[in-house]
């Protein structure tokens, strides 16, 4: 335990720069990197009681850098306490010492002035004041880069060296710099130093940096611009300049905005560049999501479009300068229209696929569904999970016990049913394993060529929504259940075989998928049970392993504390909601929300004193196992207060219940706390632990009465109130 004093004796300031030079990581492993870094850092430096003014991570594919602008030259100087016996047995009560606390004074060399006390909750104890001066930052700086860029986690890691060290890629570089001196340490075999290389093709030899203030400078004339932010304003400002040149003739076109692709080129490049080309106008008759594929999943292309159509143009980020640009441009071209002749190829021989299945008198849309999924049974998801075949058994199952649980009529379970079976289907098309990413995209294409139902077909398309934080919800019914089903199977499925997330591994991107699940009943407003979605899908599993249900519902736990906290609700306040059960997703928030907006009241703090200082007593009585009854007698109300309180009670409480049933918790709430005054005057003038155990039992049963309806809403003594 320490308290920092402030240390003035030295207010001498310098930045300082960390570069790590990597070989190239994948853009999500440098967000991950300089978020990570940010944080650390900070917490790091505070704890080694440095003060600074800035902090800054940057960085690319190639490098991750760490900047620390005003570093202190030393640690703050700080009091730490240490710990010694309970205070009896060196202090009397008068405060004098006693002979074994003068004895440990002696064997301690202090004096009397350097002890302090502190009250725990096992006793008061003694403990010592020790000064502690700062060491100087460029003595700390070493241990302290090592330890930050150890803890770098990365959803995939690798080792290639002797060692037990691992990184998302092999470190090739460490520049290392406090103020102009070199800040020197090491990591797996590579020792720090000022050097550091400029843009990998234009400029890659080495250079040396003198300071930390020359760094960015440096590195822009050697054709690197190491700030993400300052890459992405030159590449939306490009952007518009194309699409200038595009409309120059007054023409309405625009550069499709892809927020996803526009972060990872952002991440994968140091020096953009930007670049517009044609494909053949033939291509355009793809249909548009086949054609974005072609230019977004390969090629990193933006598309372009004009009333919503595609063009038959491009625009391309080259890594590097404008020199050579127009054999780029043409060489892209060229690859463009080979992928798009190729994608052309595939959805027709699909489509011959799709047709052969059945004789020739038979209509393509009377193809039988288990035609269709058969070669499913060639395509295994995981060993102990089986193949999609298998997976889409399980869907058509759960998908139906979810939408019958939720009350829908036989019409829509039968199109849920269809399109779970039909959902992971075009897994065996040639398109689909071509560009993975047009999984469900392709499957709903397929099932309109079919001539299915367009609600079936669009099910299919929205099974696997959302994907990512950015993409939509599922916007039909089907395709809801559908996709509850589908994400619940992965989920389920994964933690029955016994992939779990541990830190930062997701690698069957679970984490996702649970907050996918989470989402869906919360847009739809859905009043199922967690419990009953873990338990159905658990079912569907050879061997039941009912262990696993727990784990896997607390896993789904941290997605709504991720919501909640998206939605203001304070840690306390989460604590307080997730107390009482959160096994209903859409009422769990919703009391959440109502608690957030009750905080922000002026009487709150006196209301959860009350609310507290009721729950707490019926605690007290759970742990004396006394028998609290149910109905409330009122002959036995024999104190003004109590009467008053019981009176009042028996008012609004047919309306509290009505209100709670309803979850408008809000106003439930309300009502309850006008209640406050009346509870605080019956513990101020009733004795609930009166010696007559019937009153005794009576004053109990009516603070139950109101004590059950609060813990309808939340927690309260999990509430943190100043």
């Amino acid at each position: 335990m320490n308290d920092a004093i402030q240390d003035t004796s030295d207010e001498i300031r310098a930045t300082t720069l960390l570069e790590i030079g990597v070989e190239e990581l994948p853009p999500s492993a440098v967000q991950e990197a300089l978020t990570q870094l940010k944080e650390k850092g900070k917490e790091l430096l505070t704890s080694a009681y440095l003060d600074y003014e800035k902090i800054t991570s940057l960085g690319s594919s190639q490098r991750l850098i760490f900047l620390v602008e005003g570093l202190a030259s030393k640690q703050r100087g700080r009091i730490e306490k240490e710990m010694g016996p309970p205070k009896r047995i060196v202090l009397d009560e008068a405060g004098k010492l006693t002979p074994k606390g003068k004895a440990y004074l002696k064997a301690k060399r202090i004096k009397k002035r350097d002890l302090g006390v502190e009250n725990l909750e096992k006793g008061s104890y003694v403990y010592i004041k020790r000064k502690v001066a700062g060491k100087r930052t460029k003595d700390i700086l070493p241990s302290l880069f090592l330890e930050l860029i150890s803890s770098l986690r990365f959803s995939k890691s690798m080792r290639w060296d002797e060692g037990n060290f691992s990184f998302a890629r092999p470190i090739r570089s460490l520049l290392a710099l406090f103020g102009e001196e070199v800040v020197k340490f090491e990591v797996a075999g590579v020792s720090s130093d000022r050097k550091t290389r400029g843009h990998r093709y234009l400029s890659p030899s080495p250079v040396s940096v003198e300071n930390p203030q020359e760094y960015r400078p440096l590195l822009k004339k050697k054709w690197v611009v190491v700030d993400p932010e300052e890459r992405k304003k030159i590449i939306l400002k490009q952007i518009e300049k194309i699409a200038s040149v595009l409309n120059k003739k007054g023409g309405r076109a625009q550069i499709l905005e892809d927020n996803q692709l526009l972060e990872e080129i952002i991440y994968s490049i140091e020096y953009p560049t930007l670049f517009m080309g044609e494909f053949d106008s033939q291509f355009l008759s793809l249909p548009s999501p086949v054609l974005r594929a072609c230019l977004r999943d390969y090629q990193k292309h933006f598309s372009v479009v004009e009333g919503g159509k595609p063009r038959p143009y491009f625009v391309g980020v080259r890594e590097g300068n404008k020199k050579h640009l127009e054999e780029v441009v043409k060489g892209n071209q060229r690859v463009l229209n080979a992928r798009l002749s190729d994608a052309k190829f595939f959805l027709e021989e699909d489509k011959k696929t799709l047709s052969i299945l059945v004789h020739e008198d038979v209509k393509v849309q009377d193809i039988s569904s288990e035609k269709i999924i058969s070669p499913l049974k060639e395509i295994v998801v995981q060993e102990k999970l089986g193949s999609y075949y298998d997976k889409t058994l399980r869907l058509v199952k759960l998908a139906d016990k979810i939408a019958a649980f939720l009350g829908e009529n036989e019409k829509v379970r039968q199109r849920v049913k269809e399109a779970a079976r039909l959902c992971k289907a075009d897994l065996t098309t040639q398109i689909v394993k071509e560009f993975p990413s047009l999984q469900g995209i392709m499957g709903r294409e397929y099932a309109l060529y079919s001539g299915r139902d367009a609600r079936i077909a669009q099910a299919i398309l929205e099974h696997r929504m959302p994907r990512s934080g950015e993409d939509r919800l599922p916007q039909t019914l089907e395709g809801a259940i559908l996709a509850l089903a589908d994400k619940l199977d992965t989920l389920v499925g994964s933690f029955w075989a016994g992939f779990i997330p541990s830190g930062s591994e997701d690698p069957w991107g679970l984490r996702r998928e649970a907050q996918g699940i989470v989402e869906i009943i919360l847009d739809r407003k859905w009043e199922i049970t967690l419990d009953y979605l873990i338990e159905e899908s658990l079912k569907l599993y050879k061997k039941e392993k009912k262990e696993i249900g727990p784990k896997i519902k607390e896993f789904l736990r941290t997605r709504i504390v991720n919501i909640l906290k998206d939605r203001k609700v304070k840690t306390d306040q989460i604590k307080a909601v997730l107390g009482i059960g959160y096994n209903k997703v859409i009422e769990t928030v919703k009391r959440g929300e109502v608690l957030y907006k009750a905080s922000l009241g002026e009487k709150f703090k006196e209301e959860i004193i009350a609310i507290v200082r009721l729950i707490n007593i019926l605690k007290q009585a759970e742990r004396w196992n006394l028998k609290i009854p149910q109905k409330v007698k009122e002959e036995l109300l024999v104190e003004a207060e109590e009467k008053e309180l019981y009176h009042h009670y028996k008012k609004i409480e047919k309306k509290v219940e009505k209100l709670l049933n309803k979850q408008r918790y809000l106003e439930a709430y309300r009502s309850l706390c006008s209640l406050r005054k009346l509870i605080h005057d019956f513990f101020e003038e009733v004795l609930v632990m009166d010696e007559d155990k019937n009153l005794r039992a009576n004053r109990l049963s009516l603070l139950n009465k109101i004590g059950r309806k609060f813990t309808w809403i939340a927690d309260f003594t999990k509430l943190q109130v100043k």
